[in-house]
């Protein structure tokens, strides 16, 4: 597949593709997206299997779905970003389609720990390129103040991909389970996991063939910089570094409550509340197929409610705003009793999918195109790797301060909602500096129009 580098490039000011072409990439995208989340998460369904066939604990399964993951694709996404910035698009993120797809089908054939693993470095290294690739494509395709409402759209893809992974993970899982020990080619014996990994893996495939035959890639617009290296790159930093730093701490203190609803929530209701595992999973996984819509549309809908000059600020108000509604939401869903917490836990999920739609648009806002996937990533690295902390400070103060595994729902309050705080307090700083940078944007614009 031929790589090729775009150096036609479009105006700031030059039209843009129509509403339904643009929509359609969007959609397109969000597809793309879900079927990431949908390989990514396979595991989660088939945790007891793959303990039993590969002799694991769940140490190593832990490792494999969460930190070895998790940090490989961070910091996989950095080299990438440096591709995307340059090179075609389309044809990029067509190839990391068909290396995790393979790379989840090589996973159904690994007899050990160590061979699962480079499995799933190989599917972390190649959907680290979807978000990066996406919004480089989405700033191309929208003014200034649509970019958050399509950005919205696109991440309903990883609330989608996270419902459908459990619902038709654990479909297909059933259907295949009579098939276990059948002889099959390249294989002594058939398992269902295998099956699955193979089958989800084969979607991703198809997926891929549908991309490369169907989307073009667009042309860039607005490159704000003369020639694009390493001391523009560096200097463009050094002159943002103050609202990237703040608008990072708003991130990760809002990415902690993502991040230990999704370790942490299950397990709450399982041991606080006494429900059995099988009814929690036929309560959140649907959980996240209703409250994601809802949250983006809401979070679209806002974002695009104001002038194209204005848009920075106006986002950052939007995300603020939702992560203060945030706040007794997840107190309530910590320490409420059990109707109330799963009522709370769908509010917290619905108001996360609404703050989270929007979190890489502000980035996207401030950096000049061929820079966008470089600066999404290196940003990115800053405050998803320490918000992991998040689920290990409640285990910490469960286990240690509290010394009672029933006072979970304590350290998760403690936790979320003192993060969602200080992501309120973080943001509020960010929104000053973002509306100094767009008065100073527009004063600009006024001089070279005078000029």
């Amino acid at each position: 597949m031929a790589i090729s580098m775009r150096k036609e490039a479009e105006p700031a000011d030059a039209p843009y593709l129509s509403d339904r072409r643009a929509w359609g990439v969007v959609v397109v995208f969000m597809l793309i997206y879900l079927v990431s989340y949908i390989d990514r998460q396979t595991l989660t369904v088939v945790v007891d299997p793959v303990k039993a066939s590969l002799g694991l604990n769940d140490t190593q399964i832990g490792l494999l779905q969460g930190f070895i993951f998790t940090t490989v694709m961070v910091f996989a996404a950095i080299p990438m970003a440096y591709f995307i910035d340059r090179y075609n698009r389309i044809n990029i993120l067509v190839a990391c389609i068909v290396i995790w797809s393979c790379a989840t089908i090589y996973s159904g054939f690994a007899t050990n720990f160590v061979e699962l693993t480079i499995g799933r470095i190989g599917v972390a290294i190649a959907e680290a390129v979807v978000p990066i690739a996406a919004m480089s494509v989405i700033g191309d395709l929208f003014p200034r103040n649509k970019v958050g409402g399509a950005a919205s759209v696109f991440m309903n893809g990883s609330y989608f991909g996270n419902g459908l992974a459990l619902l038709i993970g654990g479909s297909l899982l059933t259907m295949m389970i009579p098939y276990n020990g059948a002889v099959v080619p390249l294989m002594a014996r058939f398992e269902a996991w295998r099956g699955l990994f193979i089958a989800v893996g084969s979607l991703s495939l198809v997926l891929a063939i549908g991309v490369r035959l169907f989307l073009r890639e667009p042309k860039r617009r607005e490159i704000a910089v003369a020639k694009d290296n390493p001391e523009s790159f560096i200097s463009f930093v050094r002159s943002q570094s103050r609202f990237i730093i703040i608008y990072c701490l708003f991130c990760g203190f809002l990415v902690v409550n993502g991040y230990s609803l999704y370790a942490w929530s299950a397990t709450l209701l399982i041991r606080v509340h006494e429900m059995t595992p099988q009814n929690v999973g036929l309560i959140i996984g649907p959980m996240f197929l209703i409250t994601s819509v809802p949250g983006t549309v809401v979070a679209a809908w806002l974002a695009g409610r104001c002038h194209p000059s204005k848009a920075l600020q106006h986002l950052l108000k939007v995300m603020i705003s939702l992560t203060a509604l945030l706040v007794p939401m997840v107190i309530g869903m910590c320490l409420a009793p059990t109707g109330a917490a799963l009522g709370f836990t769908a509010l917290t999920l619905l108001a996360y999918a609404a703050c989270h739609a929007g979190m890489l648009v502000p980035i996207q806002l401030v950096t000049p195109n061929r820079m966008r996937a470089r600066i999404a990533a290196i940003t990115t690295a800053l405050y998803v790797i320490p918000a992991g902390l998040g689920p290990v400070a409640i285990g910490y103060l469960t286990d240690q301060v509290f010394r009672d595994p029933m006072a979970l729902g304590k350290s998760m309050a403690i936790v979320m909602g003192g993060s969602a705080t200080l992501a309120v307090l973080s943001g509020l700083a960010a929104w000053r500096i973002a509306v100094g940078l767009e008065q100073d944007q527009a004063a600009g614009s006024t001089r070279t129009a005078m000029a």
